[in-house]
């Protein structure tokens, strides 16, 4: 009898649930991935991958769930030590922007590690920082570290200071100023600056052009970041602010909605994304939807734009009407990665229209792919894109895999991954990190903290 001989691949992974969050939304109940060469060349039914192939390293997901990892697609990384400092400045002279007016390279990296330690135990395999690191090179080195992918872009593109002043003074300071673009010609010169790094096509950090925001950002630059942009044929970002007051004041004074202005100005489009636009009015969902154009939705601060009184943010809406919708941790002092998916869940409840498991599994994955550009490479297992993907620990089941989407995507983990894999290497395995010590990047983190306590004079 004839026998075919098994193909060779570097790692499959077999008897799992897989989320596959491709365009038909497939799930194999008893599935398999199979790895070469950092790729995925395989995704199916346990018996049929392993009938095709022979791999150097299988694993046994034993009924767990497999997904692509989560992206984090709008965090600000160098606060990530940041988390408990916010409540010491309460009644105090000190503010956001004098904490990070004496961030140092140091800083920045003992901030991004702790991160990364933490996203991989949460099932995430990137993240994007909109332009908040003020040395790059810092935050780059924790991809191969950690084994993390990083997306950014060039540091603090502004060069207007007075509107943050009036409507952001807790972020705002001298000293946090004077480390932006001193003139437009200035900013203008940041442009382009990280864009060297998609050279290595195979490397773990990417670059995209983005600006601080519309309030902080002449005409003659906010046209100049999507002229590069365009140019150099990467993902346009503008962060917008998440106050409500900021949008209408900017429709008042133009006379029509800020997303009819965009579009308008060729702005809108799967190669732009907009960060927050907590107002939406109902007449632009099409707008955005129909152009694909990405969206940040960043739960925790739309719920406190939604206090305001006046937000209008539609997210789901947008993403059934086609917008490429992205769920973001924003502030990372605000929650921890794991209850992001809760936090969306009530956020998406108390404006009326509730998210489903499996949108919402979207958003944190080929959704925040595509929000930096990376949609052809990374967000779902499809054969050839790379393999970024998680494997949930059976017995961390909240559903007891009934429904693998909600337990995945919106209430979280009870224990970390029994295995990540970014780039087709294994960085996590059962919990444990592999490349880099979660206890050392803890006490670098804290001795971080200290010094920047003592140099905001915080400590006294």
């Amino acid at each position: 009898m004839d026998t075919q001989t098994p193909e060779q691949c570097d790692l499959i992974i077999h008897s799992g649930i897989v989320l596959t969050v491709d365009n038909e939304g497939t799930t194999f109940n008893d599935g398999a991935v199979a790895v070469r060469a950092g790729r995925i060349c395989a995704v199916g039914p346990t018996a049929t991958i392993r009938a095709r192939f022979e791999a150097m390293e299988t694993f046994n997901a034993k009924g767990g769930v497999v997904h692509p990892g989560f992206i984090d697609a709008h965090i600000h990384v160098s606060q990530y030590t940041s988390r408990s400092v916010e409540p010491l400045m309460v009644g105090t002279p000190f503010t956001m922007g004098h904490w990070k007016a004496v961030l140092t390279p140091e800083d920045e990296h003992a901030s991004a590690l702790l991160a990364a330690v933490d996203y991989l135990g949460a099932g995430y395999t990137g993240f994007v920082d909109p332009g908040t690191i003020f040395e790059p090179d810092a935050v780059a080195a924790v991809a191969d570290e950690a084994g993390l992918r990083i997306w950014l872009t060039d540091p603090y593109v502004a060069d207007l200071t007075q509107t943050m002043v009036d409507n952001e003074p807790e972020l705002s300071s001298p000293g946090f100023f004077d480390r932006w673009p001193d003139s437009t010609d200035a900013a203008i010169k940041r442009l382009g600056s990280q864009l060297y790094r998609n050279r290595d096509t195979e490397g773990l950090v990417r670059a995209f052009i983005g600006i601080y925001g519309p309030t902080t950002s002449t005409e003659a630059l906010w046209n100049a970041a999507l002229a590069t942009a365009r140019e150099n044929d990467v993902q346009f970002q503008e962060h917008r602010g998440y106050d409500p007051a900021q949008y209408l004041d900017e429709e008042q004074k133009a006379g029509r909605s800020a997303i009819a202005r965009l579009h308008d100005a060729g702005a809108l489009g799967p190669s732009s994304t907009f960060t927050h636009m907590n107002i939406v009015h109902s007449d632009d969902v099409a707008l955005l939807g129909n152009t694909g154009t990405g969206i940040n939705w960043c739960p925790f601060q739309q719920m406190r734009a939604m206090g305001h009184g006046r937000a209008e943010p539609r997210m789901v809406e947008l993403a059934r009407a086609g917008a490429a919708v992205a769920v973001a941790t924003d502030i990372p002092r605000n929650l921890n990665f794991d209850a992001l998916g809760s936090v969306a869940v009530c956020n998406a409840a108390a404006l009326g229209i509730p998210v489903k498991a499996d949108e919402l599994l979207r958003m944190r994955t080929i959704g925040a792919a595509r929000s930096v550009g990376a949609g052809d490479y990374v967000g779902s297992l499809e054969i050839g894109k790379r393999a970024d993907f998680v494997v949930r620990e059976p017995a961390s089941s909240e559903a007891l895999g009934l429904d693998p989407y909600a337990e995945t995507a919106v209430v979280g983990m009870t224990r970390p991954p029994a295995l990540t894999v970014i780039n087709g290497s294994i960085v996590l395995r059962h919990g444990q990190p592999l490349r880099i010590e979660a206890e050392s990047a803890a006490l670098a983190a804290r001795a971080s903290v200290k010094g920047l306590l003592m140099r905001t004079g915080l400590a006294g």
